[in-house]
């Protein structure tokens, strides 16, 4: 009889263990539990919307000089050129958003070997369509009135400037010196991006645009794609 009241004792034990747990469980799950915060995916901003580190003010709106005057010099190229942009301003050169044309030198090495394997052609080659590049844009320009657009955002390291060019090409018609240089297959969609000024389309509508002329370029195998493995 001693024995089964002890088994019962510590059935009875068990169930009061058991009951207390599942009350401990029950009250830990109605309390309210800390709100964790979702993930949220940092959207990347442009280059050419901000510089330098956080809580950097966004560079400021764009000064366009519709009376540039190109400046010419050994050292321009197809996307690199001394300009002058008003009589009252001095020279400076620019640095066009979007592409990165062909080299004329070997001043830069790895660029010219990167641009090589985009291109699918010889290191030589790209100087001498760099050099045709930079022909065809010194004639362009002094053929053609243009207007630069700069928010004076420097090159690192560099004293130049990135900016936008538009070419008068006909009254009325004003063309992206950049669109003109894929067109004619003299450089790739590359490098410092930005807003466009007076211009309802996206960076990124506007760099995919970028790319369609490119491939068309490559299709119809004009300037340096004549040459291309790809």
């Amino acid at each position: 009889m001693q024995f089964r009241d002890t088994l019962l004792n510590m059935a009875i034990t068990c169930v009061l263990v058991l009951i207390i747990v599942l009350v401990a469980v029950l009250l830990k799950e109605s309390r309210p539990r800390p709100v964790q915060a979702l993930p949220v995916a940092v959207a990347q901003v442009p280059p050419g919307q901000m510089t330098g580190g956080p809580g950097t003010a966004p560079l400021p709106p764009f000064k366009i000089f519709p009376r540039a005057r190109l400046i010419e010099s050994r050292a321009n190229e197809a996307d690199t050129l001394r300009i002058k942009v008003s009589d009252t301003e001095d020279e400076h050169i620019f640095v066009l958003y979007f592409v990165d044309a062909a080299d004329t030198s070997l001043t830069h090495p790895q660029r010219v070997q990167d641009q090589a394997r985009y291109f699918g052609v010889s290191t030589q080659r790209v100087i001498e369509e760099g050099q045709r590049a930079a022909q065809y844009v010194t004639q362009l320009l002094k053929d053609h009135p243009f207007t630069v657009m700069t928010r004076w955002e420097e090159v690192p390291g560099l004293s130049r400037y990135y900016a936008l060019i538009l070419v008068e090409m006909s009254p009325g018609r004003p063309v992206y010196l950049a669109d003109l240089l894929v067109q004619q297959g003299f450089a790739r969609v590359a490098g410092v991006t930005s807003s466009l000024p007076a211009d309802a389309r996206s960076i990124n509508d506007y760099a995919l645009e970028l790319q369609s002329l490119r491939q068309r370029a490559q299709q119809s195998k004009v300037g340096i794609w004549a040459a291309s493995k790809l």
